[in-house]
């Protein structure tokens, strides 16, 4: 329907899976579906700075289609999956709020088109026995 995003109003992005390791130092979890450009750039503005050089910033992950990949030692997973899944929410509730912004946007232009044109048409109503 949107020519701007390949996603519906129904593909909400959310972590689908606990977290996997194959070396005990790099973890993968599985979203609902892969993210698009926009929402990623959401996804790494969410979070504050942080100090520390091991504390969890969304800058460090990485996506690779519908996985969130992310390098942390075994006592630091949790507090990495909890800033994960808020990142994922506060990513979808902005690209989601922007959707509806474009939507909102294309419509008023739309209305816009469509004003005009009835106006030419009455313009040219009006002179057409001229």
């Amino acid at each position: 329907m949107a020519e701007y995003t390949g996603l519906t109003r129904m593909d909400v992005i959310k972590r689908t899976t606990g977290p996997e390791t194959t070396n005990g130092s790099q973890w993968e979890v599985q979203l609902s579906v892969a993210p698009p450009p926009e929402w990623l750039e959401f996804f790494k503005q969410s979070g504050e700075a942080s100090a520390s050089a091991t504390s969890p910033r969304p800058q460090r992950v990485v996506f690779d289609r519908a996985s969130v990949v992310f390098k942390s030692d075994e006592d630091h997973v949790e507090q990495w999956i909890e800033a994960i899944d808020k990142w994922i929410a506060s990513a979808e509730a902005r690209y989601v709020m922007s959707l509806d912004e474009a939507s909102r946007k294309r419509s008023l232009r739309l209305d816009d088109e469509a004003r005009q044109r009835s106006r030419i048409q009455q313009l040219n109503d009006r002179f057409k026995n001229l």
